[in-house]
C-alpha cells in the first residue's frame, strides 16, 4: 500500500492498490453494486425525477459525528435533515464511556492546573515519541530483546500536517461549544496510560449516570456518552433539524461521474425515497467493523471475527463507505489494525455501558499469575500477561497482541472462545463473587468441584483441560514457563471448586475509511474534494485517533463549512 506524506498525509490507498486488492478480495461485493470493473467511480447516476425531501444538508447517521455536524450546520443557518437507519438516536457514541480527548485549555484543565495549548496538541499528534518513565521488553522476529518506552504517543507524523493542525486548532472551540450547551462534564483527568491517550494529555469525563432531560423519552440511554449525545441532539432540535429514524441510505447520487453530489436514495418506511442536499451530503455512517469485504481490505486476519461492539443497537455494515466509493471516494488505511480499539471484560458479552446489552461484567483483569487462559478445545494457548495494548510499532516485533492471538482461536457468536481458569484460593484472595445473571452472564461462567466437572460446565474437552492445568502446575513448580515464557507464576491451580470466566473481547473502534481533508470534505483518488460530500467519524480515514474526539471535532468543522457553502 502506498503512503504519501503531503497534504492530508495519511496512508491513503492508491487507486491502483485498491483495485489490486479489490479484484482479489473486495471488488465482487463493492464494485458490482454499480461500478464498472475497470473503474472505481460510478458510471453515472440515474436522473431523479422528483425529490421527496430537500434541505441544505442531508446528514446520514446520528452518532457523535452526525449530531455534531447537524447541530453546527443548523445553528449557522442551514436547513438540515438528519436520518438514521436505527430507530434510536446516538449511534455507538451514546454507548460509550464518555471519555472526551479534546482540550487545549478548557476551564476544567485550568482549574486543575493542567497546561495545554493547541500547539501542544499539534506536537503530540505529529511527533512520534515514547514515554521515558516506563519501559517494556519485546522480542523481535530475529530473537532480539528490545527495551523501549511502554507507550508511544498515540499518533505520529503519518497523521498529516493538515488534519493534525485542524484537530489541534479546533479542539478548544469544540469543547467550549459542547460545554456551553450543557454536556455533562464532571472532571478533567490525566491519563495513567499515556500522555496523549485519547488525543489530549488531560481528557474530560462525562457523568456516568446522565440526568434525565426535560424531553426524555422512555428507553433513552443514560450512559456516559449520553452526557454528550443528548445535549447535541437538543441543540440540533432547537435549531430546526428534522430527524427521520428507521431511514437507511442506499445510494449517494452524484451528477455524472465527476460532478456535484446532489443527494441520496434511501429506504424509509418500506419505500424508496430521494433526498436532495442543496449544499451537501454528510456521511456519519460509522464503522466498517461488520462489513466482511471492507474488513478483508483493512484487517484481513479479523474477517471471521463475529463480535462487534455496539450491535445490535447499531449496525456496523460499512454501507456508507461503500456508497462513497461508488461515487469516486478514495480510502485511507490509517492504522486500521488498531490495537488500542480493544477491550476485555470478563463475564460480559457486550460493552460495559450496560443497557441495552445486559450486565457489566468485571472491568478489571484478574491475577494472571494465578490463572491460565484456555480455548474451546481446553488448551492453554498464550502468555496470560500479554495485554490488549502491546506495541504494534516496533519493527520486527512478534505479533504478541492479545486480540490477534485470541482471534485465531475457535469463535462462536460471542467472539473468540477464551476461558480464564482459576481455583478457589485465588478467587478468595481477589475477593471475587461470581453471580450468574447478576455480575456475569450465565453462559460465560462455569464452576466445578473437579476439573472434569468444570470442563462439562463450560463445554470443553475434559482431558485437554485437565492436561492444561496439570502442565501449568508443573511449570509453576519448576519456576519457568517453557511453553509461553510467562514471567510471573505465583500459585498452582489446585484448590476446588474451580472457576471459569469467559472473556468478552470487543473491537470497539476502527480506523480507516473514506479520505477526508481538514474541512472534512471527502477526497477522490486524485485527492481532489468531491463537491458536496463530507464525512467524519469511523467512516472517515485520514487521521489516527480513536474515541469521541475525532468525530465531534470534524463533524462540527463539516457543519460550519457546509453552512457557508453556496447552494
Amino acid at each position: 500500500m502506498s503512503e504519501k506524506k503531503d497534504g492530508i498525509g495519511s496512508k491513503m490507498l492508491s487507486k491502483r492498490d485498491f483495485m489490486k486488492v479489490s479484484s482479489l478480495t473486495v471488488g465482487g461485493a463493492i464494485l458490482a453494486a454499480g461500478c464498472a470493473s475497470t473503474s472505481i467511480a460510478a458510471t453515472g447516476s440515474k436522473p431523479v425525477q422528483k425529490w421527496d425531501y430537500e434541505a441544505d444538508v442531508i446528514v446520514i447517521g446520528t452518532g457523535p459525528a452526525g449530531l455534531s455536524c447537524a447541530a453546527a450546520a443548523a445553528e449557522n443557518g442551514a436547513a438540515v435533515i438528519a436520518i438514521d437507519a436505527n430507530d434510536k438516536i446516538g449511534g455507538k457514541g451514546i454507548l460509550s464511556g464518555g471519555n472526551l480527548g479534546i482540550g487545549g485549555g478548557t476551564r476544567m484543565q485550568k482549574a486543575l492546573g493542567f497546561v495545554e495549548t493547541a500547539d501542544i496538541i499539534y506536537e503530540d499528534r505529529t511527533v512520534p515519541n515514547l514515554r521515558k518513565d516506563a519501559t517494556m521488553t519485546v522480542e523481535t522476529v530475529d530473537n532480539r530483546k528490545v527495551t523501549m518506552g511502554m507507550w508511544r504517543k498515540i499518533s505520529g507524523a503519518e497523521d498529516g500536517e493538515g488534519m493534525s493542525r485542524a484537530f489541534a486548532d479546533n479542539s478548544l472551540d469544540t469543547w467550549n461549544w459542547l460545554d456551553g450547551m450543557g454536556c455533562a462534564f464532571v472532571k478533567a483527568k490525566k491519563s495513567k496510560m499515556s500522555q496523549v491517550y485519547r488525543g489530549t494529555r488531560y481528557f474530560t469525563l462525562t457523568a456516568r449516570n446522565f440526568v434525565d432531560r426535560d424531553n426524555a423519552k422512555s428507553g433513552d440511554l443514560k450512559s456516559g456518552g449520553a452526557g454528550i449525545i443528548w445535549p447535541l441532539y437538543d441543540r440540533a432540535d432547537e435549531n430546526g433539524v428534522k430527524f427521520m429514524l428507521s431511514c437507511k441510505m442506499t445510494r449517494i447520487i452524484r451528477e455524472d461521474n465527476d460532478g456535484r453530489v446532489l443527494g441520496i436514495e434511501a429506504n424509509y418506511k418500506g419505500k424508496t425515497i430521494y433526498m436532495k442536499g442543496k449544499k451537501a451530503v454528510f456521511l456519519g455512517t460509522g464503522s466498517w467493523n461488520g462489513n466482511k469485504n471492507l474488513k478483508q481490505l483493512f484487517l484481513p486476519w479479523l474477517t471471521k471475527y463475529p463480535h462487534i461492539t455496539g450491535e445490535p443497537y447499531v449496525k456496523n455494515d460499512g454501507k456508507g463507505i461503500e456508497a462513497a466509493i461508488q461515487v469516486g471516494a478514495s480510502l485511507s488505511t490509517d492504522r486500521g489494525s488498531d490495537w488500542h480499539g480493544w477491550h476485555r471484560h470478563p463475564g460480559s458479552r457486550w460493552h460495559r455501558s450496560g443497557a441495552p446489552f445486559g450486565i457489566r461484567g468485571f472491568e478489571d483483569p484478574f491475577l494472571e499469575s494465578e490463572s491460565i487462559y484456555v480455548n474451546a478445545e481446553g488448551n492453554r494457548f498464550m502468555n496470560e500477561e500479554i495485554g490488549e495494548d502491546n506495541p504494534a510499532w516496533v519493527g520486527g516485533s512478534k505479533p504478541f497482541y492479545f486480540a490477534q492471538i485470541c482471534a485465531t482461536q475457535t469463535t462462536d457468536e460471542d467472539g473468540p472462545v477464551v476461558w480464564i481458569i482459576m481455583d478457589e484460593t485465588s478467587r478468595q484472595k481477589q475477593k471475587l463473587e461470581f453471580k450468574p445473571g447478576d455480575n456475569v452472564e450465565k453462559f460465560m461462567y462455569g464452576k466445578g468441584n473437579t476439573l472434569q466437572e468444570l470442563a462439562s460446565a463450560i463445554n470443553v474437552p475434559a482431558g485437554n483441560l485437565t492436561a492444561s492445568v496439570k502442565r501449568y502446575n508443573e511449570l509453576v513448580a519448576k519456576g519457568k514457563d517453557d511453553d509461553f515464557d510467562k514471567q510471573e507464576m505465583t500459585a498452582k491451580i489446585i484448590q476446588p471448586p474451580f472457576h471459569a470466566i469467559k472473556w468478552g473481547i470487543q473491537k470497539h473502534n476502527t480506523l480507516g475509511g473514506v479520505t477526508i481533508n481538514p474541512q472534512a470534505r471527502v477526497l477522490d483518488w486524485e485527492r481532489n474534494p468531491i463537491p458536496g460530500l463530507y464525512a467524519a467519524g469511523e467512516c472517515a480515514g485520514a487521521m489516527d485517533l480513536i474515541g469521541l474526539a475525532r468525530p465531534l471535532v470534524f463533524g462540527r468543522i463539516a457543519g460550519m463549512t457546509i453552512a457557508k457553502e453556496e447552494k
